[in-house]
């Protein structure tokens, strides 16, 4: 190879990199719990993300945990590095923050989960730090009252899991694809939520063309009756949220939102239809109520 071709070869190598190195994308995960660890092999396994880092103070367990998934990357073909780390600041300069499970002592809450978010906060005001746990309500709620931080970088994840279960059961009823199926949740996740069932389509058909009203009554009465799904749920949910924060997306999610003003309601908490980019939360795409559902709403968040 001649000297020329040599220093082609070496720019193109620079290059590569360069391009590489500007369009990394991380993602930290805190807690390398069952929901933890569910998020991380979620995220390799889409390989969307150029790194997922497992924080947890058992290392020797998170590590075993990060190893195992990075292992799999190959077979997966995923280009996605997971790596384990036992210090919170690890998390830092990643593009986006999720709050799990801690090994041993369950989701992030309470004046443990409190400090985590207020040390990372310290260190970088700018992190947008998602709760991604099924018992976070309490935490999300002290972050925007004592912390004062900012709803569209401060939100839950866990509504979006909601979502999936509801729109899996109106599927089910209509012999169709779940995917085929459009719903908004609101209020309280799990046990006061708010389903505006005049709004769901199927397949871009209003849901009343689509099922009889003896189906639909069958349909409500079930919801009423759901709870927040498990982790793999709620890991595939905080998955898709995450690389939306990192990529920018056109699709709207559910997510616990502080309000500030929606409904006539503020410094209260309720499940939202949301734009999500860069920075976190974009835009907040408030459906009109009728009076019903807006007593409804009222009485849901009241309650939280």
């Amino acid at each position: 190879m001649s000297r020329r071709s040599q220093l082609q070869s070496c720019l193109r190598m620079v290059k590569s990199w360069l391009i590489q190195y500007r369009t990394m994308r991380t993602v930290a995960v805190v807690g390398a719990g069952e929901l933890g660890a569910s998020i991380a092999r979620a995220l390799a396994t889409r390989g969307r993300v150029s790194e997922v880092r497992l924080i947890d103070q058992t290392i020797g367990v998170a590590t075993g945990k990060a190893l195992d998934i990075q292992q799999a990357g190959p077979i997966e073909r995923s280009p996605t590095r997971v790596s384990a780390a036992s210090d919170a600041t690890a998390a830092i300069g990643a593009d986006v923050i999720l709050l799990a499970d801690p090994l041993g002592s369950g989701e992030l809450q309470g004046d443990s989960g409190l400090a985590v978010v207020r040390h990372l906060t310290n260190i970088d005001r700018s992190a947008v730090i998602i709760c991604v746990g099924a018992g976070q309500h309490r935490l999300l709620q002290q972050g925007l009252d004592e912390l004062h931080l900012d709803r569209t970088r401060f939100f839950g994840s866990e509504p979006e899991a909601m979502v999936s279960a509801l729109r899996a059961m109106v599927a089910v009823e209509a012999d169709l694809s779940p995917s085929t199926v459009a719903l908004t949740a609101l209020g309280r996740i799990p046990d006061r939520i708010v389903v505006l069932w005049r709004d769901v389509t199927v397949a871009g058909r209003p849901l009343a063309r689509v099922l009889d009203a003896a189906q639909i009554s069958r349909v409500e009465r079930r919801a009423g009756l759901v709870r927040l799904p498990g982790p793999l749920t709620l890991a595939a949910a905080a998955a898709r949220i995450a690389e939306a924060v990192v990529m920018g997306s056109r699709k709207i999610f559910c997510c616990t939102v502080g309000l500030d003003g929606e409904f006539g309601m503020r410094r209260t908490l309720s499940s939202l239809p949301v734009v999500i980019g860069p920075g976190g939360i974009i835009r907040v795409v408030a459906p009109t109520l009728d009076g019903r559902e807006q007593t409804l709403l009222e009485n849901a968040v009241a309650s939280s």
